[in-house]
């Protein structure tokens, strides 16, 4: 098995948080406080992730069906791991809808979105054959022209003459009923969907390091999220910026600075793309080795072609529109995502206490 540096693991978690996220001003039920949101969601998300890498400290190079059944119990571990595949198919037709409706929207407005769909699951596919690190490969040469745009995007924004501060103020006008009622959903996004990398971690070259490249990755991705939510209410609003569909794009419609750069909505092109195929390979890569473990198998090729074919069709079906994706997925999903972000931490006690009876078993034996 081929093996990622902790640099790939770290452009992965990055290109996954912040690919779509941007697009969207998250906490924005909160309106102008939303940024209050992002910063108390991020606190849970550190537990969370703290969480998710102290299990393969208990387990290293182990993969994850291996973890449960050892922890669990093939009884309680199969129809576990059946459902934490089913979860990540989920999140899978939800990113990649999203991705191809953003693009068909944008981009390519008078091609079928069923054409769309099944032009990227193509693509991905195509990768995943070649396997985890080839994946990996190519978001480190994805990941800095993601970095550079955003930034770009950014200073662009501030010096377009349409950045208003005082969008911003005042700080808590309504409360913290608000807040807190937004902080559920961005625990689950983009924070509780981490939960994917537990399908990788034997990946990794350098186990020990895991915890820093991820800690590092999720702090800088949030910084970049805070950035982008500053910069999208200073420009659009509150108000706006709730009521329009793809916030970040609506913002570079706007840049116009000395007539010469306008018209900047490739870029919010361009980072629909990265984000949307990064985490929609992601998800459905956990989804195809969570069936292949479950039917003791250690190829995922067949898997990852079959379902793969199948994603564009069962992703169609399944949603009737952009809309009834997002409603399917903030308001009927939200719950869910933080059930199965939390289930982990049920998973770490369990794993705690038996090794705390497995040393002392082995402490008595000595006397």
């Amino acid at each position: 098995m081929k093996r990622i540096s902790n640099i790939q693991l770290f452009s992965l978690i990055m290109a996954f948080e912040i690919g779509s996220t941007t697009l969207f001003a998250l906490g924005i039920g909160a309106k102008r406080d939303a940024w209050i949101v992002i910063l108390m969601a991020f606190i849970v998300g550190l537990f969370l992730l703290w969480v998710y890498t102290q299990i393969p400290k208990y387990y290293p190079n182990r993969n994850f069906a291996e973890i449960l059944n050892d922890t669990l119990g093939p009884i309680i571990a199969k129809p576990l791991l059946l459902l934490f595949g089913l979860y990540f198919l989920n999140q899978a037709s939800h990113n990649f809808y999203e991705f191809g409706s953003l693009i068909s929207m944008t981009a390519l407005p008078k091609a079928p979105l069923i054409v769309i769909l099944y032009l990227f699951v193509l693509v991905i596919i195509h990768i995943l054959l070649l396997g985890f690190e080839v994946l990996s490969r190519t978001v480190e040469i994805f990941l800095p022209y993601l970095l550079l745009f955003l930034l770009a995007t950014f200073l662009f924004m501030i010096f377009s003459g349409t950045f208003e501060i005082s969008n911003l103020r005042p700080v808590l006008g309504e409360g913290w009923k608000p807040i807190l009622s937004e902080v559920p959903r961005v625990i689950g996004f983009p924070y509780g969907e981490m939960i994917v990398f537990l399908m990788f971690w034997h990946y990794i070259r350098d186990q020990k390091y895991i915890r820093k490249a991820a800690f590092l990755a999720l702090g800088i991705s949030t910084l970049l999220l805070f950035l982008s939510l500053i910069v999208i209410i200073s420009v659009l609003g509150p108000e706006l910026a709730a009521n329009t569909e793809i916030p970040l794009l609506e913002t570079l419609l706007s840049i116009n600075i000395a007539n010469i750069i306008t018209n900047l909505d490739s870029i919010g092109v361009f980072i629909m793309f990265i984000g949307g195929f990064y985490k929609t390979a992601l998800h459905f890569l956990g989804f195809s080795l969570a069936i292949t473990w479950l039917f003791n198998s250690k190829n995922p090729k067949w898997a990852i072609s079959i379902f793969g074919l199948l994603l564009p069709i069962f992703s169609v079906v399944r949603f009737d529109g952009f809309e009834d994706q997002r409603w399917k997925g903030i308001e009927g999903g939200t719950y869910v995502m933080l059930v199965y972000s939390f289930l982990p931490v049920l998973l770490l006690l369990i794993i705690f206490i038996k090794s705390k009876n497995s040393t002392g078993k082995e402490n008595n034996n000595v006397y």
